[in-house]
């Protein structure tokens, strides 16, 4: 954020303790309910103000630091009837393309400003960053250019990365030593997968290295939830999304040794 934004968060905190302090002073009894609402309705224009504008610039500070280089083509534009210094701030309904080539839809909420509306269009291309936590957060990369995370998201074809590239695969091979092991001894069971995470790594080309939550149904137990990580086909991603079923093996001494068995 910049110092104007800064400055006015600062006004703010310094207006409600005037505020406060004044009515504590003048207000006799009823001085204490009359500071409690003030600091309520303080609380609650800056939650307002957080969610819809300084989330916003917090995550766009960070993934200008963090974020992956990538495309989106504008599918939808809406108003949302926020305005700041005579800006109109509007949501995109976005066609994410990332850096290699896998789409999707997400939306972000911007700033444009009010002599320009034609920037943003149905249809226009425009450059993202594009968060390696969770790819369904991203924003309107202003500068067009790359950023420090692509380096680390295309590793395993970057010489400046042979350190990470090899902690990595040290630990992809650990965990999938440990997947072979519940494979041969675990039970069976059917999985509906809850949320997929790619953590921001592809591995041999397009194939990407992801988190995935799932309810485990065992038919003798009760169910249960668990976490894998596993890297997955390019071509078969789409059967990893939020409600398809899978097939794991758990370990029935310890159900948080879970390995994805066949989709």
């Amino acid at each position: 954020m910049n110092a104007g934004t800064w400055i006015g968060i600062i006004g703010g905190i310094v207006g409600m303790v005037v505020a406060v302090g004044a009515t504590l002073a003048t207000g006799g009894s009823s001085g204490i309910y009359i500071a409690s609402g003030v600091v309520l309705f303080f609380a609650l224009m800056f939650f307002i103000f957080y969610k819809l504008l300084f989330q916003q610039m917090i995550l766009a500070s960070r993934l200008k630091k963090e974020g992956i280089p990538g495309k989106a083509v504008i599918k939808e534009v809406h108003d949302t009837g926020v305005t700041v210094n005579n800006s109109p701030q509007i949501k995109l309904i976005l066609e994410v393309k990332n850096t290699f080539g896998q789409v999707y839809t997400t939306t972000v909420r911007t700033l444009i400003s009010r002599l320009q509306p034609q920037l943003y269009e149905p249809g226009m291309t425009v450059p993202v960053l594009i968060d390696p936590k969770d790819e369904n957060k991203v924003v309107i990369d202003y500068s067009g250019g790359g950023s420090q995370a692509k380096a680390a998201a295309t590793y395993n074809n970057t010489a400046a990365a042979d350190v990470n590239t090899a902690a990595i695969t040290e630990g992809m091979m650990k965990l999938q030593q440990e997947d072979d092991a519940i494979r041969l001894t675990g039970k069976e069971a059917k999985a509906i997968i809850k949320k997929y995470t790619w953590l921001g790594i592809y591995i041999n080309g397009n194939n990407p290295y992801a988190e995935i939550e799932m309810e485990v149904l065992p038919e003798d137990e009760p169910a249960f939830e668990a976490k894998v990580k596993n890297l997955i086909s390019e071509q078969s991603v789409a059967k990893y999304q939020p409600g398809q079923t899978v097939y794991v093996k758990y370990d029935p001494a310890d159900q948080s040794r879970v390995a994805m068995f066949h989709s």
